[in-house]
This record gives structure tokens, sequence and C-alpha cells, in this order.
């Protein structure tokens, strides 16, 4: 599934990629603030979380390739937190106050706000910066602009609407939705901050408040990706194949669990409880829950997906092994987001299975191409087989019960083509490979309900009947008429 977060880190989604350019990570909204403070409130006052059972392997196991990072922005020449090389370690020196547009001069109380911050994240973070991060404020209006341009250099439109195309065909958005402006909207709208590997820089958006705690917090978040950067190379290391969404979504749960659990620790030590509690009582004022109600499921899910279930997975992690297995993580990110729902198996290095579709366009006959490939993923999969049930009880900051969770988690690996005719005519291939033949039988069931969800023709082969352990395969086709479903089937 790509990652909806791409660049600025958020973006694809079970299939497609749905979203941003690869390289902004980026904190978003308040209503995701108080998710992962509500959540540090429980860990941290000694409450229950889903935490792997001790493995052979070190807390740092050894785990397959990342995901993308993200970022985006304009440049205006803003303050700087900057790190005094010369310095002992631990210790910064305050940066200078610069101009941050035309004319206009960041506050000297406010900067020293930021820059208060900046120092107090290193030993906690147990990174040290090594060189200066610059930082500035722009306009909401300004973001959305800069996020429109990147996207479209990021992604080509092509690829774009394929992703709109398959996922209205799986039954995951409407068909009368426009991926494009829901993204748009989305990120425009919830993005706080955001840190851009390219210039080393991080930007924080404008609000109509004060500066305040929250603000604290995203300064801490975002000084927490230049540190990453500094010391794991963010944008060297990112997974950029938008074949590859799952994974890169899982690389960007690391990326962002981090980053969210090292703004907790700050704030468990510099925030009083009333600001905390004042953090919580923002989010609940409904605003940003409101925008995140009228998002189709899929898009709402990955938003959230890297902060909540990444910082869940970050802290089992640091709980085992501390932020030397945390660092871990970045330089041997999780393969799939199951190792994120799952950071046992990330620990026992339980990797997913390959799982290789040829292309049959040349056997579907003239004027077929295939026109997308993807892997849906344990998450992508988790959020078709809600069918678009929402949990009985969604309460901001708690983690979630999805319904229909267990279907996907007996899964293996998949992967997913998409073909398409000159004439309009189109066809998917989805092969799945689950842990047993269980899993699979009850993935069979499932998604044999989902199909009048689908946009065609659909046809679910179980078991599969290639050159494997039949049992443990499922095969679903899915095609504007049966015949291109039949036809697409014979093939494979």
């Amino acid at each position: 599934m790509r990652d909806m977060s791409r660049g600025f880190q958020p973006v694809y989604t079970p299939a497609p990629r749905a979203g941003l350019p690869g390289w902004l990570l980026a904190l978003i909204g308040i209503g995701v603030v108080s998710l992962v403070v509500v959540i540090a409130i429980i860990l941290f006052s000694g409450g229950q979380t889903p935490t792997p059972s001790p493995s052979p392997t070190s807390a740092a196991a050894t785990s397959l390739p990342a995901s993308q990072p993200p970022s985006s922005a304009a440049p205006t020449v803003g303050p700087s937190a900057s790190a005094d090389q010369s310095a002992p370690p631990g210790q910064t020196t305050s940066p200078s106050v610069e101009p941050s547009g035309p004319g206009q001069t960041i506050d000297p109380e406010l900067a020293a706000q930021i820059d208060a911050v900046t120092q107090q994240i290193p030993p906690i973070r147990q990174l040290q910066p090594t060189t200066d991060v610059p930082y500035e404020f722009i306009s909401r209006e300004q973001f959305r602009e800069d996020l429109i341009e990147l996207n479209d250099e990021d992604v080509p439109l092509d690829v774009r609407l394929a992703e709109e195309r398959l996922l209205k065909r799986i039954g995951l958005l409407d068909e009368d939705a426009d991926l494009e402006a829901l993204i748009l909207e989305l990120y425009g709208a919830q993005v706080a901050a955001f840190y851009r590997p390219d210039n080393g820089r991080f930007y924080i958006i404008e609000r109509d408040a004060p500066f305040g705690p929250v603000d604290r917090i995203i300064t801490a978040h975002e000084y927490t990706h230049a540190l990453q950067d500094q010391h794991f190379d963010l944008e060297g290391t990112r997974i950029a194949d938008p074949a590859e969404g799952d994974r890169a979504l899982a690389q960007l749960a690391a990326i962002e669990g981090d980053a969210t659990l090292t703004s907790q620790l700050w704030m468990g030590d510099n925030l009083t409880t009333q600001e905390i509690l004042e953090i919580v009582s923002e989010s609940l004022s409904g605003l940003d829950e409101d925008a995140l109600a009228g998002m189709p499921l899929v898009l709402r899910r990955q938003l959230e997906f890297p902060y909540s279930d990444g910082f869940l997975f970050v802290f089992s992690i640091h709980r085992l092994g501390g932020f030397e297995a945390v660092d871990e993580t970045l330089r041997t990110p999780p393969a799939s987001t199951e190792q994120i729902l799952h950071p046992e198996k990330y620990l026992a290095g339980e990797a997913p299975v390959a799982v290789t579709l040829d292309d049959v366009s040349a056997a579907l006959g003239d004027g077929w191409s295939r026109t997308l490939e993807q892997t849906m993923g344990e998450l992508g999969i988790q959020i078709l087989a809600t069918g678009g049930e929402e949990p009985p009880i969604a309460i901001p900051g708690l983690p979630v019960e999805w319904p229909h969770a267990e279907v996907a988690a007996g899964w293996g690996g998949d992967r997913m083509n998409m073909y398409e005719h000159s004439d309009g005519r189109w066809a998917i291939a989805w092969l799945s490979k689950w842990d047993t033949a269980d899993d699979a039988a009850e993935f069979s069931t499932r998604v044999g309900e989902l199909t009048a969800t689908f946009g065609g023709a659909s046809r679910v082969i179980y078991p599969w009947t290639g050159d494997f352990d039949l049992n443990e395969y499922i095969g679903v086709f899915i095609g504007s008429d049966q015949s291109v479903v039949e036809a697409v089937a014979g093939a494979i």
C-alpha cells in the first residue's frame, strides 16, 4: 500500500500513493498532536501498551530496507537553531535572530522559546547536532502553494490519476471523488510543521493563536527530524519507488514514531500538567477531528498511522533497548506495515514474503498495458477489510480496534497489478500469500463479502491453482466486465 504521506511523508495508500511528495516530514495537525499526547500520558503513567515479547535477537533486529521521508516548503531565511560544533556534547549556542521574510523579523522572545526547545532535545534523543538547523514561519497559503508544486514535481500526473482509478475500483474511494483535491485539502489543513531534508531546515506554519505548548511540541518533533537526518540521511535512504508503498509507509512510521516519542519525552520533562491538559482540550474542540471525519477512511488511516501506530512501535522498541535500538530502526527500517503493527515480527526479523506477478499485458492482447503495480500490505488490507465500517468507539489518542482487523493479521505478502486498455477496459490482478491456510481461508471469506463494493466484475480464486503451497495463496481479479476478469485470471 502506498503511503499517503509520501514526501512529507505522508503518502501512499493501499495500493496507491494518494498523496504528497516523497520527502516532506510533517507533524500533522493539533488533532494528531493530542492523539499521541493522550497515548503518552497512558503509557508513561504505567498503563498497558502492545509490546513485543523478548526475542533471541537484539531489540534492534535485522529487517529489510525502508520507506520514504518527506517535506515541503518555500525558502525564506529565518532564525536558525544553530549548534556550536566547538561546544562540549549536549551544549548548543543560541541562534541569532534573522529576518523571516521581507521586512519581517521573528520576535526575540518567540525565538528564545524555540531555541530553548532545540537545545533540550539532543540529550533526550541522545543525538548531538552536527550542523546548524535553520527554521522559519510560513503562512498556510504559502504551504498549500508549495504542496501543489512539490506534488506535481514528485509524482507524474498519469501515476496520480491511475492511483485514483485503482482506489475507486477496489472500493476505497467514491466514484465521484477527486483524490488530488482530497489529499491537498487534508494535508493542507492538517499539517502544522515540517522538515526538509533537502535544505536541512524546518518550517512552522503560522496559525491564529499565541505560540504555546502545542507549538513547542511541534518544534521538538521537527528538530528531532533534523537530528535524524544529520545522523541517518533521511533523503538518501528513503524508499522512493512508488510501487513500494507499504515498505515506504513502514519506514515513515519508524521515522515519525521516533520523533513523536522524543517530543513526548520532552513534553514530560518540560510542560506542566496544565499545559498538557491545554493541548488535549485544544484538540478536543473538534476542529481537526471534524475535518478528518469527512475524509475517506483510506486517507484518514494513512494520515494517522505513522504517528499513532509508529509511536507505539517505537515506544516498544525503546522500552526494550533504549535509543540505541531506535537508531537501528532508522538504519534498518521495518520492511512492512505488518512489522509496525506487530513489533515482535520486526524484532524476530520476520520479513514479508516476496510475491511476484509477471506483466501479462502481451497475453491480454494489443492495446493493453500495465499502468500500476503496488503492495497492499497488512495496513492496506486492514483498511479494505473494514468495508467502510468505523470502530464502535474511537477516542482521540487511544489505540483503536478496527473492524475485521483480524482478517489482515495473517498477511504474509502480496502484489497487485492494474492493466488498462486504450478502449477503456481495465483489469486488476492481486495475489496474496498468508501465514497459514486458516489465515488464507479467513481472508478469502472476507474478500468474497467485499466483492459488492468493487467497481466491476470480480472473481476470487482459493485455493490458488499455481505452483505454490496452494492453501496459503489467494488470487483476486477485478475487471470492467466478466470476460476481462477471466482473461486476466487465465493469463496469470
